[in-house]
């Protein structure tokens, strides 16, 4: 569906199949093997876009409570046509951004090279609950953002994982950053 619709909705720059699957699919469901097989539920996918990562994610672990968010318009059809086409159980199209407005309680949230840590963080305040995931997946150059982090939201979140990972059989290094709300 992605290769079928993405030059009339503008999902993705990578047109390339095998680098579609790698840089897209393979990146997304790799970090389960970095949080033991678990992702907290319901799970914002803040920025989705094409449904990257929630979609896959979705797929790998069928149980998890998903909100796919995205505030483009042609993106929020798309999502929505691949959600009813999969016949994906509990997974949500949310089409708007998040704000700090945004109150509907998740254990957890996500993001994939949207913006900074700390502006995700400050966005989801209101949402994300007491002991809930923020995970980010990111460039393997993120260290700038993550003091940015510590020392802004000191008392707020604590650093609960920073692993740096490759996609196996490429070049292509990534970092996946996963703080903790206190």
């Amino acid at each position: 569906m992605l290769r079928a619709k993405n030059a009339e909705y503008d999902l993705t720059r990578i047109y390339q199949f095998d680098n579609m699957v790698q840089k897209h699919y393979i990146d997304c469901v790799l970090i389960l093997s970095y949080l033991e097989g678990k992702l907290p539920s319901p799970l914002l996918d803040i920025g989705t876009g094409a449904g990257f990562p929630g979609i896959p994610l979705k797929i790998a672990c069928p149980k998890i409570e998903l909100i796919l968010a995205e505030g483009r318009h042609k993106r929020v059809q798309f999502l929505t046509e691949v959600v009813t086409a999969l016949e994906l159980q509990k997974a949500e199209v949310y089409g708007g951004k998040i704000y700090a407005s945004f109150n509907r309680p998740v254990q957890g949230v996500i993001t994939r090279a949207v913006e900074t840590m700390a502006l995700t963080l400050a966005r989801v305040q209101n949402c994300l609950n007491f002991k809930g995931k923020a995970i980010f997946m990111k460039g393997p150059q993120c260290d700038q953002e993550i003091a940015e982090v510590l020392d802004q939201f000191k008392n707020q979140y604590w650093l609960k994982q920073n692993t740096v990972y490759s996609i196996p059989h490429s070049p292509h290094q990534r970092r996946l950053v996963v703080f903790e709300r206190q």
